[in-house]
């Protein structure tokens, strides 16, 4: 082998390592976010740790001392003020842009500042090229124009999908600096449910009563797995997105295991396992049709994975602005999912007809009580999704004021 080959082989195998680092990072703190958003939610939950990793890698590049350690340690990533560690998430969007034309998907963040402070130019440059996000002055005492302001912006940048991100009571006169990102995905399944095989039926909620929503049903051919674990049993699907850059991952508790159980036990090691170890196979496949928007504030659950210094006076983001004055007020995400029988949001295409459920298929998924779900980037592994169905009945929810503490 000569030495160009075996440079360019290193170079090979070292990109690879980085990669499965860094899903392993996204996955580890995926999990420990998602507990954490467990304690103030009983219902259905959804969230990006995708976003939340470009909010917090948004404050750690202008931060400093312990509020920037805190930030690193909570991602799991080494002390280093440099970005490098945040060098993949530019890898992904470039990776997401290539191939737009098969699916969309917005990812819309941004720092609100207090008009009044100055931004350093290090930081504008370095926020635009690392995370794609904007930094923006904004008058917060004028609460009812900032709110209609960075709502009317976030709608844009969605699609129209996601309104009325913020209302004039989430801010005030002690309001300094606003994180936030939106994020909306669109997509069709790899083979789609036919719209004529979904049927009313009875799904159990968390608290053991039933519902009746509409189940979409098929016959597929997909990757699946059964896992059972010390007080964790669950089977495990994945539906690849068309073009299969995408797949969403359903964990399914069997029925005599509580989806509170799983989410007690589960780990980033397990979930890494059951992406490595699912096969092939054909699946009579019942899940039911859902949509549900959710925004959340991450100030609680923050805490409680100790990134603290920054939301009070005193911290050090004096790479952002060389005043002493500016701390986060509020770390905001909204996000809008649609599951149906075409993919994540209507659409008009029909698709490949799936043949209808045949009643002699061995493997039976059948979504019709508490589930996990992940959406992910199957060449990355990073979880651009995550949350939980209780039920499937309810659309929006609302997200728990998070800001008293």
């Amino acid at each position: 082998m000569d030495k160009i080959t075996l440079w360019s082989f290193l170079l090979f195998l070292s990109g690879i390592q980085a990669s499965r680092t860094a899903a392993q990072r996204n996955a580890e703190f995926a999990v420990d976010l998602y507990k954490a958003i467990c304690f103030s939610h009983k219902n259905n939950i959804i969230f990006s740790p995708l976003g939340t990793t470009v909010l917090l890698g948004m404050v750690q590049l202008g931060a400093k001392g312990k509020a920037q350690q805190q930030i690193l340690q909570t991602l799991r990533m080494q002390e280093s003020s440099t970005g490098e560690e945040f060098s993949v998430l530019k890898s992904l969007f470039s990776a997401i842009s290539k191939k737009k034309q098969e699916f969309t998907f917005n990812l819309a963040s941004a720092l609100y500042l207090q008009e009044g402070f100055i931004v350093k130019e290090a930081y504008l440059h370095g926020n635009k090229e690392l995370f794609q996000s904007a930094t923006k002055l904004v008058d917060f005492l004028d609460a009812k124009s900032c709110a209609e302001k960075i709502s009317t912006w976030v709608e844009g940048k969605t699609d129209g999908k996601i309104k009325n991100m913020f209302s004039e009571e989430e801010f005030g006169p002690l309001t300094r600096l606003v994180l936030a990102n939106a994020i909306y995905f669109k997509g069709d399944w790899k083979q789609k449910f036919r719209k004529e095989d979904t049927e009313m039926s009875d799904f159990s909620k968390k608290d053991g009563s039933t519902v009746k929503v509409p189940m979409m049903k098929a016959l597929l051919r997909t990757k699946y797995g059964y896992f059972s674990e010390s007080f964790m049993e669950c089977q495990v699907l994945e539906l690849p997105y068309k073009a299969d850059e995408f797949s969403m991952v359903i964990i399914l508790p069997t029925e005599d295991v509580s989806i509170e159980e799983v989410e007690k036990r589960i780990t980033a090691h397990h979930i890494q396992r059951w992406f490595s170890e699912l096969h092939e196979e054909e699946v009579e496949v019942s899940l039911p049709r859902f949509k549900t928007e959710q925004k959340l504030d991450f100030k609680e659950a923050l805490y409680s994975l100790n990134v603290t210094e920054i939301f009070g006076g005193g911290c050090d983001l004096t790479g952002i602005t060389e005043s002493s004055e500016v701390y986060v007020s509020r770390v905001m995400q909204k996000v809008f999912l649609e599951i149906n029988e075409d993919g994540s949001e209507a659409a008009t295409s029909t698709g490949i007809n799936i043949p209808a459920i045949m009643s002699l298929t061995q493997t039976q998924f059948r979504a019709n009580h508490p589930f996990l779900f992940i959406m992910k980037h199957t060449q990355t592994e990073s979880i651009l999704f995550m949350g939980r169905v209780t039920d499937p009945d309810i659309q929006t929810v609302k997200g728990r004021d998070l800001d008293s503490l």
